[in-house]
């Protein structure tokens, strides 16, 4: 045991930067001798990756002991020497600035480290060698984007990357329950939603591109997928029984993620819980399953409209403001005991929060288990029922059969343990 302590007093946060340096310099010079395998007198390989984040560490640890300009001397040099290997590589005719550049930021990740910034620079060294390594992939999509498609990639960094950072943080409306800048989140998540869906159907089998997008979506907004989809199945009618199948499946997400907050903040409900969810979940599964069989055998992509729909995010934005001043209204007018009305009402803008909360109550001296139970059940089936609504409504009528379906059995059985429970 001395010993390892002995080591442990040995790993000076100095010596683990280097360390870590090094070791960042082997990842990067990695793919790059992978990449470059076959090709004579090429910059860099895995030697030279290491040596120069290990150059730039020891750079940075000298500069910080004595003097700052000796970091900057230290720079220009290597830049001097990354520029003049470019030159010659270019007179070969090897005309490309990917390995120089992976070069300067390794000795700038060596430099970082010998800062501190170690947990920074490995996020860096995983983003470089994930771009690095994608080469093919990225050329390959790029090659097979459209003029339409390459503007609305643009316009989505511009609201994403520049509009929404500047929009204000001051809050309105009742309670000052909304701002801006939350609003903006809202629609940039739904056009995340809806761009990640068009490029999946457009390079992948139609059928799990919209179920993957489906099951991803579901993660952040179940009711979010139900708007996209229902909007998406009107431009492409031959795949609306896949867009229902689609959101209920995101739906069923939910019914996980209730569980594990039952089971934290008041596991006896999770408990009594456990079957009904596991039998919607079962259930909601079903109409995602029948896609997948029937279009098994399917693999050709399609090309599916409109690329970044603003004006379908807009008006999702419009309902999510309906919803918070809904949930207001009936926090403010709905006496507490209500309990089930409320719920209900809860359970149309997040079943999450009234999960949560109504665990928690259970919880407490004067909770009740079956009644907490009941709640959040009412709140679940409410969510169901107001995203089948909405992609009812919104929706191609090829839409319908599949969400009524997998709504429609998750209603049932959750009617089928109330009426249980009540009885």
């Amino acid at each position: 045991m001395d010993w390892l302590i002995s080591l442990g007093s040995l790993l000076n946060p100095a010596l683990i930067s280097l360390i870590v340096s090094a070791g960042a310099g082997l990842i990067i010079g990695l793919e790059r001798e992978f990449n470059s395998r076959g090709e004579p007198g090429h910059v860099g390989g895995i030697r030279t990756f290491i040596l120069v984040a290990i150059l730039g560490n020891v750079a940075g640890w000298i500069s910080l002991q004595t003097n700052p300009e000796i970091l900057i001397a230290a720079l220009a040099g290597f830049f001097i020497l990354v520029s003049v290997a470019y030159y010659v590589q270019s007179k070969k005719g090897k005309i490309g600035l990917t390995t120089e550049i992976a070069l300067l930021l390794t000795f700038l990740l060596g430099v970082a480290n010998s800062e501190g910034l170690m947990q920074e620079s490995l996020a860096v060294v995983v983003v470089i060698t994930t771009v690095l390594s994608l080469k093919d992939q990225l050329h390959g999509f790029i090659s097979k984007l459209t003029e339409e498609e390459l503007f609305a990639f643009i316009k989505f960094i511009v609201l994403a990357l520049l509009i929404l950072p500047m929009l204000p943080t001051q809050p309105f409306g009742p309670d000052n329950l909304m701002n801006p800048r939350d609003l903006g989140y809202v629609a940039i998540l739904v056009l995340s939603i809806s761009f990640t869906g068009y490029l999946l159907l457009k390079f992948g089998n139609p059928q799990k591109g919209i179920l993957l997008t489906a099951a991803l979506g579901g993660l952040f907004s179940s009711t979010m997928i139900a708007w996209v989809f229902s909007s998406k199945s009107r431009e492409r009618a031959d795949l609306s029984p896949t867009y229902g199948s689609g959101i209920v499946l995101a739906s069923s997400i939910m019914f996980v993620r209730v569980f594990i907050w039952t089971s934290i903040f008041a596991f006896p409900v999770a408990k009594l819980l456990f079957l009904p969810l596991l039998l919607m979940l079962l259930v909601s599964l079903a109409p995602a399953w029948r896609v997948l069989r029937l279009h098994k055998n399917e693999t050709t992509p399609l090309t599916p409209q409109n690329p970044l729909d603003i004006k379908n995010a807009l008006f999702f934005v419009l309902l999510y403001v309906g919803i918070v001043l809904l949930m207001f209204a009936s926090r403010k007018w709905l006496s507490p005991t209500m309990t089930y009305l409320s719920g209900a009402l809860a359970g149309i803008a997040d079943s999450d929060a009234i999960t949560i909360s109504t665990a928690k109550w259970a919880d407490t001296p004067s909770g009740q288990i079956q009644e907490a139970a009941i709640v959040i059940l009412i709140a679940v089936m409410s969510n169901s029922l107001f995203k089948g609504l909405i992609s009812v409504f919104r929706g191609n009528p090829a839409l319908r059969k599949s969400v009524g379906l997998g709504f429609g059995l998750v209603i049932l059985v959750g009617l089928g343990f109330l009426i249980f429970w009540w009885l």
